[in-house]
């Protein structure tokens, strides 16, 4: 999201559920504990209700206007006490307010969890990216297979990343 000629031929699905775990009793466990998914349903809130459309945890539409957060919250270690912090530093030009998100998390968040589960598809570790509905297997190489997929006329980006790739990586 760095490079505004990589965004402008991406669309974007961020899902904050990771290796998280529905219990037979349906509330939700992290792999990292109860910040982890504190942390998530706030960033799920977030893409959840800047549409209102809880649906678009599953589609990925608001996942770019809520990369800054999403972004910020990653930065911040997950540690959810940095929510509101983050929230109103990079989502201060939605109308949205954070009182919202908060509320969200506080009275729906085993509804954002469940959904979360839904669009995230079965995998064998954190973090993974599908390319064109592949996993792609070394997330560092994540803007050369972008590059790679794209039919269109390729951004500037794309051929800064092959002169950049070529020599470095090798297949083993």
């Amino acid at each position: 999201m760095a490079k505004p000629d990589m965004a402008a031929i991406i669309d974007l699905k961020l899902v904050a559920y990771g290796n998280t775990k529905q219990n037979a009793d349906g509330s939700f466990t992290c792999q990292h504990g109860e910040g982890e998914c504190a942390s998530d349903v706030l960033e799920l809130c977030t893409e959840y209700k800047l549409s209102g459309n809880i649906n678009s945890i599953a589609t990925g539409d608001t996942s770019e206007a809520a990369w800054p957060f999403i972004l910020c919250m990653e930065e911040a270690e997950g540690e959810p006490t940095q929510g509101q912090a983050c929230y109103e530093s990079t989502m201060n030009t939605t109308a949205l307010p954070w009182s919202v998100i908060s509320d969200c998390a506080s009275n729906e968040a085993d509804a954002v969890q469940t959904e979360a589960m839904k669009a995230t598809p079965s995998h064998d570790y954190v973090p993974w990216c599908l390319v064109d509905g592949a996993v792609l297997e070394n997330t560092n190489l994540l803007q050369k297979a972008v590059c790679d997929a794209y039919t269109g006329t390729p951004p500037a980006s794309c051929k800064s990343t092959v002169e950049e790739v070529s020599g470095k990586c090798k297949n083993t």
